[in-house]
């Protein structure tokens, strides 16, 4: 049989109608998607993180010890498991699709006792802060507290945990207003709004086009993207990976010439800074345009150009809206999509296929999946590899951690860790900081990590060995430090260390290695060996009291 070279061939089924809600639906939907020549399923397995007793997509699609089930799936149905075992067997990949942020219509959550329990994790307009109040009738979760997105993450390494999908995919990772990103609770200390007076020294509550208060926005986005870049990839149980961490991402419009001119900026989704940091795998344009319509048209032409521009090294699959189109002007928009140089197409939408009569009405037309398989996708193609994420082709690498109070063990947010001369980041109010696109071989490459903070001495470590198409962990710690060389912690360096000194002093050649280890007490300069360096700075601190 022959091949077409590699692509992604994907549509994405909501949870609100017919995909994946019975072992029937799955089967059916599978089949159509052979019949149609995809490779790819990205299914809506979380809309909302509560649930109800009607069939409306609010819930967890999987076995979650997180988000209350959906409850449209009873007795022993698993649908997230299911639907990748039966796209497995056919070739096709599972991409789950979360909503980052999105709760509830209502409040409380009905079956989510944890975020009920936790209105400060609310995000409201301006004008509504300090009040449990929706935004465009939604309740939001907020983006820059670090209890939040430690939930999110938790949500997203249950799934890469326990279930064989091929990636994740986020969806309304963004804000949905300018006005928005403010707390319901004034009182909470971690809201966006309060990291952001600590980090930045302001006073009082900035107005919603404020340009620093949009930047912060904008980086609490951006810190939850790239801490799933580096958690994700740390799952090594899950026989899948490499799995692929994707966004869907704002194209209104057209694509201007400056992208901070763009609709995704105005909403804080920096996408653009996502491919080029390589923080995503791959970019989801929701480039939805009806090609009868000329303008938009064009626009959905720019915005195409313009993200396989912005794509670097990574992958762009260039969302497009069948919903609005006819079935032959979906197949003309796709073609350009693969023209451009793009790696892949994903319909919008599994049952909204069609607009065949223009009348704004989108039809569940089921002979969509023949017509793109007899007109487009004659020929079966695997989906484009992860070049960077192989040890046998990557040529970079990351190095991710936690910086943490070493007094207090909390973790330190706005810290800068940085690898000099290739990346610099901030902490998040977790601690954690990810960076990236540090050139590597499989054998591994070594670096210098420092952090560093105005109310700490920096922390470093030296040796941070990183591999070519992987994630290496280093923690770091900002405080006081254990007194060096002060072998019996009686807080001097004196006659009863120097035995213990001898004792390490193993020469150049003798790495210690194991955090804690009795040795590295007096090795000062945090490679890891005690020697005669350490040895001359022993003596200069050496006190005979």
């Amino acid at each position: 049989m022959a091949y077409d070279p590699p692509q992604f061939r994907g549509f994405w089924v909501d949870a609100f109608g017919v995909g994946f809600k019975s072992t029937s639906q799955i089967d059916t939907m599978v089949a159509r998607a052979v019949a149609g020549g995809y490779n790819a399923i990205v299914a809506e397995v979380l809309a909302f993180k509560d649930t109800s007793s009607s069939d409306n997509g609010h819930g967890a699609y999987w076995e979650s010890n997180i988000i209350p089930r959906a409850s449209v799936v009873t007795g022993g149905f698993d649908p997230l498991e299911y639907l990748c075992q039966k796209a497995h067997q056919n070739g096709l990949e599972v991409h789950a699709w979360l909503v980052a942020y999105r709760v509830s219509t209502s409040w409380p959550p009905y079956g989510n006792s944890t975020i009920a329990s936790h209105p400060e994790w609310l995000s409201v307009y301006d004008y509504d802060m300090g009040s449990i109040a929706s935004v465009g009738g939604h309740y939001i979760l907020d983006p820059g507290n670090p209890e939040v997105q430690e939930y999110i993450v938790e949500t997203v390494r249950e799934i890469v945990e326990n279930y064989e999908v091929d990636g994740i995919n986020f969806d309304y990772i963004r804000y949905t207003s300018s006005y928005a990103g403010y707390p319901a609770v004034t009182t909470c200390d971690k809201s966006s709004l309060a990291r952001f007076r600590e980090l930045t020294g302001y006073v009082g509550t900035p107005d919603y086009n404020d340009s620093n208060w949009s930047d912060f926005r904008r980086q609490t986005i951006n810190e939850l993207i790239r801490r799933c870049r580096a958690e994700i990839p740390a799952i090594t149980s899950n026989p899948m990976q490499p799995i692929c961490l994707s966004a869907d991402l704002i194209c209104a419009g057209g694509a201007p010439a400056d992208f901070t001119d763009s609709s995704p900026y105005g909403l804080f989704q920096d996408w653009k800074l996502w491919l080029e940091k390589g923080w995503v795998d791959a970019g989801m344009t929701m480039n939805y345009k009806d090609d009868r319509n000329s303008t938009h048209a064009a626009y959905y032409r720019s915005w195409i150009d313009a993200a396989v521009d912005y794509s670097g090294d990574r992958h762009v699959y260039c969302g497009q809206g069948n919903y609005m189109n006819s079935k032959a002007n979906s197949v003309v928009q796709m073609e350009y999509v693969y023209n451009a140089g793009a790696q892949g197409t994903v319909n919008y939408s599994y049952r909204a296929t069609a607009d065949e009569d223009d009348d704004d009405v989108a039809e569940a037309d089921w002979t969509w999946y023949s017509y793109v398989g007899s007109n487009l996708f004659t020929n079966p193609a695997l989906t484009p590899a992860l070049s960077w994420r192989n040890p046998a082709l990557a040529t970079e690498g990351t190095i991710w951690g936690q910086v943490t109070d070493y007094d207090t063990g909390e973790p330190v947010d706005g810290a800068d860790v940085r690898v000099n001369g290739y990346a610099s980041e901030q902490t998040d109010g977790n601690g954690y900081y990810v960076l990236t696109l540090l050139p590597a071989t499989a054998a591994g490459t070594d670096y210098e990590v420092i952090a560093s903070h105005d109310e700490y001495d920096d922390d470093f470590h030296r040796s941070v060995t990183v591999y070519a198409g992987d994630v290496s962990r280093m923690d770091l710690q900002l405080g006081t430090p254990p007194l060096k060389f002060d072998f019996d912690d009686d807080g001097l360096v004196n006659i009863s260390d120097l035995p213990a000194m001898r004792y390490c002093l193993s020469g150049p050649d003798v790495v210690y290695t194991g955090e804690g280890h009795f040795c590295l007490t007096g090795d000062s300069n945090g490679d890891s060996k005690v020697d005669l360096s350490d040895f001359a700075v022993f003596q200069q601190v050496f006190t005979a009291e």
